[in-house]
């Protein structure tokens, strides 16, 4: 379980996948500024999901490909 800052996100998780640890076990808690806390906004969006309606724990290996790209 990991939680944290983003860019910390990203350097912890590099460090559990050199140690072996595969990315199905790995999970993140996002904390994301949330406005309406229902999936309106926007404003929590990660990817296709929201972080006020899906999350805020996201398995690590459904939300990589959206981990690794800025502005998201």
């Amino acid at each position: 379980m990991v939680c944290g800052p983003e860019i910390m996100m990203r350097f912890t998780i590099d460090a559990l996948r050199q140690r072996g640890i595969r990315t199905d076990r790995i999970f993140l808690s996002m904390e994301r500024n949330m406005k309406c806390a229902v999936g309106f906004c926007g404003h929590c969006q990660f990817g296709p999901a929201f972080v006020c309606r899906d999350g805020p724990v996201f398995r690590f290996d459904r939300v990589a490909p959206f981990f690794s790209l800025r502005e998201i």
